[in-house]
């Protein structure tokens, strides 16, 4: 489950809740043979392992430019030609690749293309340099209510 994220990301919410009874259990067998004065840290939920998963290929593409990733680099959005309170973030944007059914929407692309655009709108982080750092900023944005 660990090693596929980008794989299971599209998968319909049917599946992926299959994944997250395994991790469930997982986790009870785990607290099961701990000591009891041992306290676990929570496991952090699969999803949001997908998602930060997702936009580090993202980031990886687009920042990084990593060949082997350019078959996924999507267009940059264009420039505003007039001043807004969005157009600031615009130039770090990408266009969302259309897509008509909801298959298709849960799918890579369009999926973490929308991400990459609320992350950017919301937050700096496509300034980061590391991807280590750009990792750990977002799975605390992810975290955010």
């Amino acid at each position: 489950m660990e090693y596929a994220p980008l794989t299971w990301s599209s998968c319909p919410p049917s599946y992926l809740s299959l994944l997250d009874k395994v991790q469930a259990r997982a986790q009870r067998l785990i607290r099961l043979k701990a000591l009891q004065d041992q306290l676990l840290p929570p496991l952090q939920p699969l999803q949001q392992r997908r998602d930060v998963a997702g936009l580090c290929v993202v980031y990886k593409t687009h920042k990084q430019h990593v060949p082997h990733l350019a078959a996924l680099r999507q267009p940059w959005a264009r420039p505003h030609g007039h001043t807004t309170r969005t157009a600031a973030t615009r130039d770090h944007q990408l266009i969302v690749p259309f897509a008509r059914t909801e298959t298709s929407l849960r799918s890579f692309l369009p999926r973490y293309t929308r991400m990459w655009n609320r992350m950017v709108q919301q937050t700096q982080l496509q300034s980061i340099s590391s991807l280590q750092t750009f990792k750990s900023a977002v799975n605390a944005w992810i975290k955010q209510p």
